[in-house]
């Protein structure tokens, strides 16, 4: 290996090692119980399954996302672009309690297939699941999902995320008030032989 490849690394605060892993796609997270409704930003999110086709959403208990998705056992996830960048980050700072989110932020909803929670409109693609299990091992509760339904702009997701445009990317959080797009697609071919070493 090229030496070039050798970084010196320093030691990252333990608080923060999560960004290492936690940079995949912001979500704006709708949730709907009994006439409530809220949207958060979440992006503690990982898939868990091909079989059922299964993921995992980290919810702090505290939230109000948290009850919601705990009494109904569903919500989705809204993939938002760059330009949606301000009103994810006002979503994840403001609690649905005190007002509804979605209507501050001038967003729109756009009705669901499968499940309660509305889908957001202005957002690339929508993934509806509905709630097979939760697992609180901190302050957080992980609620694994079945994906019942999944729809994307056709100009943004193919088999992959296209990236042809800027808005349409996914957008990524990396931290704080950070956030990030990909820039483009990289494609790499393994040979039998490489696979075997």
């Amino acid at each position: 290996m090229d030496n070039r490849f050798r970084m010196p690394k320093r030691e990252i605060p333990r608080e923060l090692a999560y960004r290492l892993l936690a940079c995949g796609p912001v979500t704006m997270v709708t949730s709907y119980y009994r006439g409530d409704m809220n949207v958060m930003a979440g992006s503690w999110l990982t898939p868990v399954s091909y079989r059922p086709i299964l993921i995992g959403l980290s919810v702090h208990q505290g939230t109000m996302t948290h009850e919601l998705i705990r009494r109904s056992s569903e919500f989705a996830l809204n993939i938002p672009t760059v330009e949606l960048m301000r009103q994810v980050l006002y979503c994840g700072s403001v609690s649905g309690r005190d007002q509804n989110k979605l209507k501050v932020m001038g967003l729109h909803e756009e009705g669901p297939h499968v499940v309660r929670p509305v889908l957001i409109e202005e957002c690339i693609a929508h993934l509806e699941c509905a709630v097979t299990e939760a697992v609180s091992p901190g302050d957080h509760t992980i609620f694994i999902a079945e994906i019942v339904h999944a729809s994307a702009a056709k100009e943004s997701f193919d088999s992959t995320y296209l990236l042809k445009e800027r808005d349409l990317r996914p957008l990524h959080h990396i931290g704080g008030n950070r956030f990030s797009v990909l820039e483009e697609p990289l494609t790499v071919d393994v040979s039998k032989e490489d696979a075997a070493s």
